[in-house]
């Protein structure tokens, strides 16, 4: 009799180990990937140069903060990132960026002509990509 209780608790050890073991390792479904984001360096250049002095997470300016946080934009959500890259466009096509009143007292912020449309073109594209 001893054999058989032996026997079976032994079976029934390697049941339960069998059964903890495949039940770890049994592949979940695939999450969906996360948005990869990217800004080109030509871009970043520009928000370097002429931007991320107000619009950064360090920077004093509330106003500025809470409308963009260029350091900020690779967390966003992807309907987030896509309004904040509609933003960028629109800012960019109609020059309300930096504001007058700042480029009155630091004009080398001034974005140019080329400047503008690079980050108009880019955040149209980069919105685009990222509803599909």
């Amino acid at each position: 009799m001893n054999k058989r209780i032996l026997t079976f608790t032994i079976i029934a050890g390697l049941f339960i180990s069998l059964t903890a073991f495949v039940s770890k390792n049994t592949q979940r479904p695939l999450e969906k990937p996360k948005t990869v984001f990217t800004i080109p360096e030509d871009v970043n250049t520009i928000f370097q140069n002429k931007c991320f002095d107000c619009h950064n997470v360090n920077a004093d300016g509330e106003k500025s903060k809470k409308k963009l946080l260029i350091d900020k934009l690779p967390t966003l959500s992807k309907a987030k990132l896509i309004g904040k890259l509609d933003a960028i466009s629109e800012v960019a096509d109609e020059k309300e960026m930096p504001p007058e009143k700042f480029l009155a007292k630091y004009p080398e912020y001034t974005l140019t002509d080329d400047e503008a449309k690079r980050l108009s073109e880019w955040a149209t594209a980069a919105s685009d990509k990222m509803m599909k």
